[in-house]
This record gives structure tokens, C-alpha cells and sequence, in this order.
């Protein structure tokens, strides 16, 4: 006799968490997500607040700071388990959104303002250091008592203040439709110039907190660099060829199979970016950036 199909008719617990069959509550997760984040955006546009932030702060209400406190929301909800289905497609959603951002920024203006962003990339991050430094020279000796490393804690406390949340200000930029202007190109450019320093700096962290070599963080900037410029100057040549030579390039309806290749360059970007050590929006980024805007 084949399984009983499980209910609430039988009986069922209709948001049990189930590994083998996750869908259920998943369903009702996204569905208490986003309520509550429209539920806030009705009352926060009204002070002019984008979107995001109303989610941000709906990530908040439902994590362990707030609702999460609550033993019986957290156990029914949003059990422990269930947390690597949300996780694993918002790191999805990510990707594919960081590529659309990347889609959108014009690469001339982002040529033109290069030396812009570099500029406001490196000072945005140096004033933070500058206040790590003081902060944790200060904590140094009250959570430590001067067992640990001075330089790790000040490096982790750096990042941490320093760091730009990249797909938060692509969304920001995005919905008020500024990714095309030449402000939006250089925040978004000098973000991710930004970003990559910072997890290049958490490579570096993570290295001497386990007393290993900090070269490791300089290989995950060289190689991040490196495969930068791979993309731009031998991935890119490639697509735009053989977007030509399927005629998308003089307006023709893409294919399948150049929306086949395009996400599978997306997916291969952010692949390679995540195992050396960059996270992996930034390699569906590079993808958008390098993807022609003519022919529409």
C-alpha cells in the first residue's frame, strides 16, 4: 500500500517543518515576509523611504532580535532547519538582482568616473579605519583583558564599519531610478570597489584569527582582480560576438539559447567569485557590466 497523503484533514500540522518536503513552509514564510514588509512600506513611504528599507527593518522585526525572542514564532515559523531553503534563495535572489544592477549601469559612464570612485571607494573606507581604530583600541583591553591579537579585533572592527552593503544600495538606486546617471554609476562602482576590498580584508582576518599566513587575503584580491579584467577583456569579446552574430545586437528578439548562454555566465561568474573568496553577487555584477546596451 502506497503512503498515506498527510493533511490537516489527517491531522497534519500545517506549518511543520518537513526536510523532506519544505515547501509547505516555505510558503508560509514568504507570505509572512512579504505582508510584513508591505505592511511597513504603507506606513514608511510616507516619510519617503524606498522599499528596501522597509524590508530591512522587517528582517529585524522577524529575527532573533524581536519576534525571534518568542520560543513559539521561532520554533513554528521560522524553525532553525528551515533557515537554509530561505537562505539559499535569497542568495539566488541576490545574484540574479545584482546582475540586473550590473545590466543597467552604463559601462562608458562607469569608464569616464573610474578615477572618481576609486576616490570616494578609498575615503569612504579610510575614515571608518581611521574611528576602528580608536573604538577598538578601546575595547581591546575590556572584552579581551589582552589575551587576543590587537590587529585581528581592529581589522574585523574596521570591516565592519566600513563595509557597504552592496545590494541595499543597488535596490535604493534602482527603484529611484539613478542607476543610469553618473551619481548612480559612481556609488554603485565605488561599492563594489568597496565590497571587494572588505572581503578581501575578511579573508585576511579569518587568516590570522586561525594563525595562518595573511597572503591569503592578497591572492583573493590579485585573483578577484584578475578574473576582473579576464571578463572584461576575453569574456566580454566573445559574448559581443556572438551576440552579433545572432543579430541581437541590431534589435533582433534574443533567442533561448543567448538567454541560455547569458545565465549560464551569470551562475559560472558567481561561482567562481564565491569559492575564491568574493562573494558571489559580485561575480553576477561583472557579468551585467560587461553585457553590450546596443540594440536595445
Amino acid at each position: 500500500m502506497g503512503s498515506e497523503v498527510l493533511s490537516i484533514i489527517s491531522g497534519r500540522n500545517p506549518v511543520h517543518y518537513s526536510a523532506a518536503d519544505p515547501l509547505t513552509l516555505f510558503i508560509v514564510q514568504v507570505l509572512v515576509i512579504v505582508c510584513l514588509c508591505r505592511f511597513l512600506h504603507v506606513f514608511l513611504r510616507r516619510l519617503r523611504q524606498p522599499t528596501v528599507i522597509s524590508e530591512v527593518i522587517g528582517g529585524i522585526l522577524l529575527g532573533p532580535s524581536v519576534l525571534g525572542r518568542w520560543p513559539a514564532f521561532a520554533a513554528n515559523v521560522f524553525p532553525q532547519p528551515s533557515l537554509v531553503n530561505l537562505r539559499l534563495v535569497a542568495n539566488l535572489g541576490m545574484v540574479l538582482f545584482l546582475f540586473i544592477v550590473g545590466l543597467e549601469l552604463d559601462p562608458r559612464i562607469l569608464k569616464r568616473n573610474i578615477r572618481s570612485s576609486l576616490v570616494i571607494s578609498l575615503a569612504g573606507m579610510a575614515l571608518p579605519f581611521g574611528l576602528a581604530a580608536a573604538v577598538s583600541y578601546a575595547l581591546y583591553a575590556l572584552l579581551l583583558d589582552s589575551t587576543g591579537k590587537f590587529s585581528t579585533l581592529f581589522l574585523l572592527i574596521g570591516v565592519a564599519m566600513s563595509i557597504t552593503a552592496f545590494p541595499v544600495l543597488g535596490r535604493i538606486l534602482s527603484e529611484q531610478n539613478l542607476l543610469n546617471t553618473a551619481v548612480g554609476s559612481i556609488a554603485m562602482s565605488a561599492a563594489a570597489i568597496d565590497d571587494v576590498v572588505s572581503w578581501c580584508l575578511l579573508a585576511l582576518i579569518i587568516a590570522l584569527s586561525n594563525n595562518a599566513s595573511g597572503l591569503s587575503a592578497l591572492w583573493v584580491f590579485l585573483t578577484g582582480a584578475g578574473y576582473t579584467l579576464f571578463a572584461v577583456f576575453l569574456i566580454r569579446p566573445v559574448y559581443v560576438w556572438y551576440l552579433r552574430r545572432n543579430g541581437i545586437l541590431s534589435g533582433r528578439e534574443p533567442k533561448q539559447s543567448v538567454l541560455f548562454v547569458t545565465f549560464t555566465l551569470v551562475l559560472m561568474s558567481a561561482y567562481f567569485t564565491d569559492i575564491i573568496g568574493v562573494h558571489s553577487i559580485f561575480g553576477a555584477f561583472v557579468i551585467g557590466v560587461i553585457v553590450p546596451h546596443e540594440g536595445g
